[in-house]
């Protein structure tokens, strides 16, 4: 079990969910990978996300994304294909959802007093990860 210890804030006790791999290397959040299965396409994970962080701004060469928000807020900044100065803030609360295809840039922002927990379904996540900026802390 990871030393780390979530933030109650779902009814389910995050910690004791069995899962394949907890990265704890960003520095704005947690993610607890729940499954990450290559012969059927899919990776479905948990991101706990701290409050008052600008994740990167980050494209994925061959992962499409499908968020939703389980609790707290968010924005969701996405640029569109052709033009990666042109960007859609969409703000995203509990229980709202947001598809991402492949080679769309994204990041996310959270507010200054909540953690927000994101579900993420996704094809298999292979690290194919373009980063054009790197997170950061706002607040």
């Amino acid at each position: 079990m990871s030393s780390i210890k979530f933030p109650h804030i779902f009814p389910v006790n995050i910690d004791d969910l069995e899962a394949v791999k907890t990265d704890e290397g960003h520095i704005w959040g947690y993610e607890k990978w729940l499954v990450n299965d290559k012969e059927r396409n899919v990776c479905c994970k948990l991101l706990i996300i701290f409050p008052g962080f600008l994740s990167s701004k980050h494209a994925h060469e061959t992962k499409w994304e499908y968020f939703q928000v389980l609790a707290g807020q968010l924005d969701l900044h996405v640029w569109h294909y052709d033009n990666v100065e042109d960007c859609q803030t969409f703000e995203l609360d509990g229980g709202m959802q947001y598809f991402i295809p492949e080679n769309v840039y994204h990041r996310f922002e959270t507010g200054t007093r909540e953690f927000v927990l994101l579900l993420e379904v996704s094809a298999y996540e292979d690290e194919k990860t373009d980063k054009m900026e790197k997170s950061e802390k706002l607040y």
